[in-house]
């Protein structure tokens, strides 16, 4: 298959408090495929979320990004932001993790779900008729469609609801609809399971592979459900204080994990025992010297705390590691 998406050497920093740069990103390389899912994992503060908002060309303006993200045969760092416009919420999408700041308060549903219809009018124009009556109508259909995958019975009604109204959980559903009103060929989906409950899971999972199956739908998935990713993801990618340090299909990563990292992340699932990885993760402003995890690692060896290993290639996977490498 096709090479969709292509990160390479992407480097994300932010300005901290004394002068201190906080390097959320380091040196980070991946590709996506057509029509596949490839899913990022890790502890909370490793970066991932920084990688979406990267490709989306969301982050702050304090923010230095380097390195290259291609998109089609574009580097989408190179493009204006008018281009870039034209591009989120018709060719790239992006479910954000926080539905309570994602959606706007004072614009009912209904508004919020039209919204990229309204921007990408362009494209409504090629299948309706011109006149308003018949462009509203073709908006609103494709908004009910839209709340219906979600799981909604009573769309009608819940168009008009404003998000002070509704739980999380379906103020997460609405973001989902949102994200895929115009059948994007990459979508982002920044934790698309959090909040919602178990039925609603299976559901959401449903729709995902859906979209994939129906539209071909490339997606970027951040989650820390491994359960769900391993349902969902064709590879896995294992990120830790801002670089990945494993890269997997997911059998392999499930069966036997190379990184201790990645070990430990599933040792830390309740059907494995429950075992938490020692320590916490390093702050980004002050990273440690040699491996990044060696402080938490009960594998390490002196090269460990010397030495920066590289991602390589090793059995089929890329691991980040001198002893499993």
């Amino acid at each position: 298959m096709n090479t969709l998406l292509e990160v390479k050497d992407l480097n994300v920093s932010f300005q901290g408090n004394e002068n201190e740069t906080v390097t959320a990103v380091s040196g980070l390389s991946f590709f996506i495929r057509e029509k596949e899912i490839l899913a990022l994992v890790g502890e909370t503060g490793c970066g991932k979320s920084v990688v979406a908002h990267a490709v989306v060309r969301l982050l702050p303006s304090e923010s230095r990004v380097m390195g290259t993200i291609k998109f089609g045969g574009k580097n989408l760092l190179e493009l204006s932001e008018k281009e870039m416009s034209g591009l989120r919420g018709k060719e790239i999408s992006i479910i954000f993790q926080n539905p309570s700041l994602a959606l706007n308060p004072v614009y009912s549903i209904e508004h919020q779900l039209a919204e990229p219809l309204r921007i990408h009018g362009q494209k409504m124009k090629k299948k309706v008729k011109k006149t308003e009556g018949k462009k509203e109508n073709n908006a609103l259909s494709k908004v009910v469609k839209a709340l219906e995958s979600m799981g909604f019975s009573n769309p009608h009604e819940c168009m008009r609801y404003y998000p002070s109204w509704c739980s999380g959980g379906m103020n997460q559903r609405f973001l989902i609809a949102a994200s895929n009103m115009l059948d994007p060929v990459l979508l982002i989906a920044d934790e698309p399971s959090k909040g919602l409950d178990r039925s609603r899971v299976a559901e959401l999972e449903n729709e995902l592979k859906g979209l994939k199956e129906r539209s071909g739908t490339s997606m970027l998935l951040i989650s820390h459900d491994l359960s769900f990713v391993r349902r969902l993801a064709d590879r896995i990618a294992v990120m830790y204080a801002g670089e990945i340090v494993e890269l997997a299909e997911p059998k392999q990563f499930f069966e036997k994990p190379f990184h201790p990292y990645a070990l430990g992340l599933l040792k830390s699932l309740p059907e494995n025992g429950f075992i938490p990885i020692p320590g916490s993760s390093p702050s980004l402003s002050s990273l440690p010297e040699g491996c990044r995890f060696h402080p938490r690692c009960s594998f390490k060896e002196k090269r460990c705390m010397q030495e920066h290993p590289e991602l390589k290639e090793s059995k089929g996977r890329a691991v980040r590691c001198f002893l499993w490498a």
